[in-house]
């Protein structure tokens, strides 16, 4: 019966009758400086998701526009990009002037559902574009957006991994896609957060709290990853990206297509990626530690006279090889190719499927907005035929169901006031069926009621509200496959969080921001109802059902400054968390293994970063980094994986006028990651590294296709070294050493 009601909705949404009027936007582009006009500028309109191009004159329309309140966003390469906030009622005329730049900065992010820019944020945002993904020589997603600051990486090897951000990870960081909250059931630290580059546009990283606008886990910040946009109307485009590695004789590649009628948007992506064994600095090969997948996206845009609706799907198989201690000693694992890909070993599948729609509905100034979505998680974690007794009685198997929904009201006061209020909820169902059971079956059930307001003061703007958030944890009767009793759960949760910020603008680039925000996570599965062997980890792990949820506040403060040819963005924060929840080894022992409990303290983290960018000449462009983080409970013990800090480097030359092609350059960086002796209790301190890396790219034409080729050595020198976030780091296996890896990627127009 859902179902049948699911398709229902979703048919009337598509064959709606048209009973608005319908409007369109018209203008001409100039450049600032000369006011001749601009070709090839973009032009998006963030809430329909469609836009067009400029034409040779620089004059650009986009038809089919409903009543309503827009953001319009104008880029182009070379120059800031200009944001409109437009009330469109009738067909109606923008003209914009566009002023020369050399630093590039992303300037639009969407937080909730609401679209802003950048420098009116009050607190810190960083992003990565789809380019930067698949050219700056990294093999996986996690990977790339740790060179970012702030950010860094949880790794169980090159293919198990999660983002750290300012020294918070896993259920701490909420992740947004396709519009809604992703569940990789990553309960563990051994999980990764197992996305790849297909189908994704940008990359929109929140430090800090953000419960006020995403709930739950948006503790220690949030990874928000954007549709690429759609293409320009009666067009349709093509791109394929190839990244090939020698480090893991591997290879990651997408395909991709994307068109626009006058009222159907649309975009499909296929690729995969299949990586052999990483080596170590040295050239020694660590067993076991390939991974290999498959993943696809489709996205179906509607565009009615009253609104737009979105209808999204990913699908994800991935396998994952797990690094144990056996492998490391056994000789066969040792002596086998490097270029074998088989999964014989323990490992890790997990496959999802991801199905959201999602609705804006235009009701003269104000918006509803409702969301809804489905995932279907499946994690399966295998011994391998290797192992002793490995089988179905040996074997993790665990079916996450998760239903979510987001309803908004978006009311604009006046031009420079608007309010948000709404509800979101999630329901979520963890069914074992394998043999090895770690977590209990169990349920939960988050509701919430928020409001939000922006209030632009021209000099000043304010952003702030409040929200309340209902959370229910219920497990089942489950017992392990040994017939020991999970420890059970019902806990409810009921919290108030809030937010409250602002961007002064003191003059002509510069910016400051200040921001309060608080945040909340309730405990998950394992750490309410753990009661048995971590195998992997020679762990016996206990839970505590009666675990408070943590809570916390965190206090911002930076500024931004930016002119022609130099930019400088600092930032601060202080983190305080109550009921921090932690593993503590105890001197207790059950059946040789150790016994570890989940336990709950205070603790504060506090740092900052600085960032750097100066275009010394016409071919030359500086950029540089510095990211730090502290954490300590109240007891005076540090805390457990915090990131060392970090200094990145990255010197670029222009070379595009000495080879006579677009976009041509040399690169050189390095990354400095300082000594990180500041231990946990049972954590291994680690040695101070510089890490070196070169690349070169240029744009080829051959055959009437443009492509972009970038040819990339990180770790030049192919350092030793052991990154201090590494989960192999106590079984002495090193980080990667030296990788070439060469990009192509092929963009091209079906006619």
């Amino acid at each position: 019966m859902k179902n049948n009601t699911l398709f229902y909705l979703i048919f009337i949404l598509m064959n709606a009758q048209i009973i608005y009027s319908q409007n369109s936007l018209r203008g001409k582009i100039t450049d600032k400086e000369n006011e001749t006009g601009l070709q090839n500028v973009n032009v998006f309109i963030t809430e329909l998701g469609k836009g067009t191009i400029s034409d040779v004159k620089g004059n650009y329309i986009i038809a089919n526009i409903p009543d309503g309140s827009f953001t319009i966003q104008f880029s182009y390469v070379g120059f800031k990009t200009e944001i409109r906030k437009v009330l469109i009622n009738k067909d109606k005329e923008l003209n914009i002037q566009l002023s020369p730049t050399n630093i590039e900065i992303n300037e639009v992010v969407i937080l909730g559902n609401s679209v802003q820019s950048q420098e009116k944020v009050p607190y810190k945002i960083e992003t990565m574009s789809k380019s930067d993904l698949v050219s700056d020589g990294t093999v996986s997603l996690v990977q790339a957006i740790s060179r970012l600051p702030g950010i860094s990486v949880l790794s169980n090897g090159l293919g198990i991994s999660k983002p750290v951000i300012r020294g918070m990870y896993g259920y701490r960081i909420a992740t947004i896609l396709d519009g809604i909250r992703f569940d990789n059931q990553e309960w563990q630290n051994e999980h990764g957060l197992g996305l790849d580059n297909v189908g994704i546009g940008n990359i929109e990283i929140i430090e800090g709290p953000a419960a006020l606008l995403y709930g739950s886990e948006a503790l220690g910040g949030v990874l928000k990853i954007e549709n690429q946009k759609n293409a320009p109307v009666s067009k349709v485009l093509g791109n394929y990206n190839l990244q090939i590695f020698s480090n893991t004789l591997g290879a990651n590649t997408e395909l991709g297509f994307k068109g626009s009628g006058k009222n159907i948007s649309w975009q499909v992506f296929a690729g995969g990626q299949s990586h052999a064994d990483y080596l170590e600095g040295g050239g020694i090969k660590v067993p076991n530690s390939r991974f290999a997948g498959f993943s696809a996206k489709g996205v179906l845009n509607y565009d009615y006279s009253w609104g737009v609706s979105s209808l999204d799907y990913n699908f994800s198989h991935h396998l994952y090889g797990v690094v144990e201690e056996a492998d490391l000693n056994n000789p066969k694992d040792q002596e086998e190719d490097h270029f074998e890909r088989e999964f014989e070993g323990p490992h890790h599948t997990i496959d999802f499927h991801i199905a959201s729609l999602r609705n804006t509905f235009f009701t003269g100034d104000s918006k509803i907005k409702l969301n809804i979505g489905f995932q279907n998680d499946h994690r399966m974690e295998e011994e391998g035929a290797e192992e002793e007794g490995a089988g179905a009685n040996n074997e993790l198997d665990i079916f996450l169901n998760t239903f979510s929904y987001d309803g908004e009201w978006v009311y604009p006061f006046s031009e420079k006031t608007e309010l948000t209020v709404g509800s979101q909820g999630w329901f979520q169902s963890y069914e074992n069926e394998g043999g090895r059971i770690l977590i209990p079956n169990a349920d939960t059930r988050e509701l919430s009621l928020f409001a939000y307001s922006k209030h632009d003061l021209n000099i000043l703007e304010i952003t702030g509200g409040i929200r309340y958030d209902i959370k229910n944890v219920k497990t089942k009767t489950t017992r392990t496959n040994d017939s020991t009793l999970l420890l059970n759960a019902d806990n409810l949760y009921k919290i108030f969080n809030g937010a409250l910020g602002a961007s002064i603008f003191a003059a002509e680039g510069l910016n400051f921001k200040i921001n309060f925000a608080t945040g909340y996570r309730a405990p998950n599965l394992a750490e309410l109802s753990s009661n048995g062997i971590h195998e992997g980890t020679t762990r016996y792990e206990i839970g505590n059902p009666g675990m408070k949820s943590e809570n916390n506040y965190q206090v911002d403060g930076g500024f931004n400054y930016r002119v022609r040819n130099f930019s400088i963005n600092a930032a601060i924060f202080y983190n305080k968390v109550m009921n921090y929840i932690f593993l503590q080894p105890s001197n207790d022992f059950i059946n040789r293994y150790r016994i570890y409990r989940f336990e709950q303290e205070d603790a504060s983290l506090k740092g900052g970063e600085i960032s750097v960018d100066l275009k010394a000449a016409e071919v030359l462009d500086i950029s540089s980094s510095f990211s730090m983080v502290r954490g300590k409970k109240d007891n005076g013990t540090y805390l457990p994986f915090m990131p060392a800090d970090k200094i990145i480097t990255t010197i670029k030359f222009d070379i595009s006028k000495y080879l006579s092609s677009e976009n041509s350059f040399v690169s050189v960086g390095m990354r400095n990651y300082l000594k990180q002796d500041r231990a946990a209790e049972d954590e291994i301190p680690t040695p101070g590294y510089s890490l070196f890396d070169a690349g070169i790219g240029s744009e080829v034409c051959l055959f009437d296709l443009r492509f972009m080729t970038v040819l990339n050595v990180t770790n030049l020198l192919d350092k030793k070294y052991y990154d201090h976030l590494s989960l192999l780091k106590p079984l002495g296996v090193l980080d990667m050493g030296r990788n070439i890896s060469l990009s192509i990627n092929v963009p091209f127009e079906v006619k």
